[in-house]
Parts: C-alpha cells; sequence; structure tokens
C-alpha cells in the first residue's frame, strides 16, 4: 500500500512538473527517467500530461530499446498525441496574396471623341486634326511642304505638296473637325485652312508670301478659307493645359484639295510665312 501511494505522488509531481514545464518530451528525457528508476507507470502519465517532441526515426528506437526503455513506454511515445498537449508547431508559411491583374492596356488611337487627345499629361503635341465624320473620327495625316519661288513682276514664293490628290477624303462639304490648342493661345492666330491650287506637274500649291522690295506673307484672300472656332462644353478630355475646339468652315467648301496650316508650337504665331517649310504642318485633305 505504501508502495502504490509512493507511485502516485511520484507520478503526479512529475505531471505537475512537466505539465509547468513548456519544452517538450524527448528521447532523451524518457531515457533520463527510465535511468533514475521511475516506474513505468509514472514515465507514461509524465508523457501522456506533457507535449512532446519525440523522434520515432528506427535508428532512434533502437537507442531507446537499448537504453532500457520498456515497450510500453515507447508504445506510449509512438501514440498519437492530444493536440493540446504537443510542441507548438511552427506557422505555416503565408501563401504570398495573389496579385492583382494588372488592367488592360488603354486602347491605342481614337475611340470616340472622349478619348482622342490621351490622358492629363503636360505636354502633348498639340497640331493634330481629326475629321470628325457622324459618331468616327478620323485623323489627316500631316506633309512637310516644299517651296517653289516665281519671279515675275515680283517675287512669289509658293508652298508645295506632292501630288494632286488627299489621300483622306469627305463628300460633306461642312465637315467638323476637332483639335486641341494650349490655352494661352488664340486658335486664329495658329490655324488657317487654305485652298490648293492643283498643278499640271502632279503637285498642289498654295501662294504663301510675294513682293518686291518688300515680301508680304499671308494666304490669298480668295484661297484661305474662314473658320469659325467653338471650344466644347465638355473638356473632361482635354489634356492638362490644353482646351478642346470644334472647327467648322464659316462656309459651305466647294469640291477641291485643301490643307489645314497648323503652327508649330515652337513658333507660337501664324507670322512668317516665308518658312512655311520649316514652321508649320500641312494636313491635307480632298473634298468630293
Amino acid at each position: 500500500m505504501k508502495k502504490f501511494l509512493l507511485t502516485l505522488i511520484v507520478s503526479a509531481a512529475c505531471a505537475a512538473l512537466f505539465a509547468g514545464d513548456k519544452k517538450p518530451l524527448t528521447n532523451a528525457d524518457v531515457v533520463k527517467m527510465v535511468r533514475a528508476e521511475l516506474p513505468e507507470s509514472t514515465i507514461i502519465i509524465a508523457i501522456q500530461n506533457s507535449p512532446t517532441a519525440f523522434d520515432s526515426a528506427p535508428e532512434a528506437l533502437i537507442e531507446l530499446k537499448t537504453s532500457g526503455v520498456g515497450a510500453k513506454v515507447i508504445e506510449e511515445m509512438l501514440a498519437p498525441r492530444d493536440r493540446a498537449l504537443q510542441a507548438p508547431a511552427m506557422p505555416a508559411p503565408q501563401a504570398a496574396p495573389a496579385k492583382t491583374p494588372a488592367p488592360p492596356p488603354a486602347p491605342v488611337g481614337p475611340v470616340g471623341f472622349a478619348s482622342l487627345w490621351g490622358t492629363k499629361q503636360t505636354r502633348v503635341e498639340a497640331d493634330r486634326v481629326f475629321l470628325l465624320e457622324g459618331d468616327k473620327s478620323l485623323e489627316l495625316k500631316f506633309t512637310k511642304p516644299n517651296t517653289r519661288t516665281r519671279v515675275l513682276y515680283a517675287r512669289q514664293t509658293f508652298a508645295v505638296l506632292a501630288g494632286t490628290s488627299s489621300r483622306i477624303r469627305t463628300g460633306n462639304r461642312t465637315p467638323a473637325f476637332e483639335m486641341i490648342f494650349p490655352n494661352n493661345v488664340e486658335p486664329t492666330s495658329v490655324v488657317a485652312l487654305a485652298m490648293l491650287g492643283v498643278r499640271g506637274n502632279g503637285t498642289r500649291e498654295i501662294l504663301i508670301s510675294s513682293g518686291w522690295i518688300s515680301m508680304t506673307d499671308g494666304l490669298p484672300g480668295d484661297r484661305n478659307v474662314k473658320l469659325s472656332y467653338e471650344k466644347k462644353t465638355d473638356q473632361s478630355a482635354a489634356p492638362e493645359g490644353y482646351e478642346i475646339y470644334q472647327v467648322r468652315p464659316e462656309q459651305p467648301l466647294k469640291a477641291g484639295e485643301y490643307a489645314f496650316m497648323v503652327s508649330k508650337p515652337s513658333v507660337g504665331d501664324f507670322g512668317h510665312m516665308a518658312g512655311a517649310g520649316a514652321s508649320f504642318y500641312f494636313y491635307e485633305l480632298g473634298v468630293n
């Protein structure tokens, strides 16, 4: 009876000891208890009431056997343990958060009038011309002209475009165009619409200056198409520092060849035209 009570007391003490110890029991701890001649029942109670981190590899089990650990103790070491008593497991690595897929690239080119001019940016090519046809838009192509000089009673300089017909044409005699301008520029000072003359040598041209002692720059009155400029109410698509305008001829156009003459931003005014090849872009348009 005394031996039984002693076993209970020792077992309770070991259980309390190991329960309060956060370090899990290992094979070496079990071997120490065996060599301290603790009863098998006490060692089993300690295993049942403690977190464990036993090595169950075959070599480790053989070493336990050769160290005097009994079969019942080894079986208890191999028994599934209550999760609450197991050694705290290392947290599983967190999976990297799924990457949010990148938005699809913005469509290239005009898709309706609201997106002709791109996003809000501070530096853009302002000298572009779009022909508006119903719900579609078509960008006119620019041409760098050559110059021709003729001396008769006066010296005349012409801007000359190759070919007799523009590739871009419209049957609308009162077409509308869309353009943007820096918000500190007067549009009438940087744009003109010229009616070109078609020559028999396969070119189109417009007189840009004439004179003898002094030169006068400008288009002939009968070739200079008057334009109206209307600032769009909705400016949400305008790049920063620019404004969107709709440009129209004040009178219906005659059938023929035309070109918008748009001053480059570096020039900034509709002044010298003698250097038209260097100072202006010519945007061709044919009217059927």
